[in-house]
């Protein structure tokens, strides 16, 4: 699971370009408002009319990130609603995990890995 909005494209994907000129593959796009693309040196951005963020530094962490961020959901329903002092260590462990598969996914607060974390630990994604 993957906390994205956007449509995600069925294969042959489509391929754009950065504005620094690399290609990249588009994996799902949010209406334009915001586009999940693989680059063609393997790092995952959501790009925007600002520009391009870093989602994961591969392709492989990507899926290692979203199969993390997949059990934390599912481990966080077990967590009671109102319990929201466990609920908040739950999105900083889940944050740590995805630290430790790829350490810049999360330098920023408001990188993608770092926001969905943060609503995990409100409770909001569950």
């Amino acid at each position: 699971m993957v906390p994205f909005a956007g449509i995600w494209c069925p294969a042959p994907y489509p391929r754009t370009q950065l504005a620094d000129g690399r290609g990249c593959t588009v994996l799902a796009d949010d209406d334009g408002r915001q586009t999940l693309v693989v680059a063609d040196d393997g790092e995952v951005l959501i790009m925007t009319d600002d520009g391009a963020e870093l989602v994961n530094t591969t392709i492989e962490c990507f899926a290692r990130c979203a199969r993390a961020y997949t059990d934390a959901r599912i481990q966080a329903r077990q967590i009671d609603e109102d319990d929201d002092e466990t609920m908040e260590a739950h999105g900083e462990h889940t944050l740590a995990t995805i630290r430790s598969i790829d350490a810049a996914a999360v330098v920023g607060e408001n990188q993608f890995w770092s926001v969905a974390a943060e609503e995990l630990g409100y409770g909001l994604t569950i």
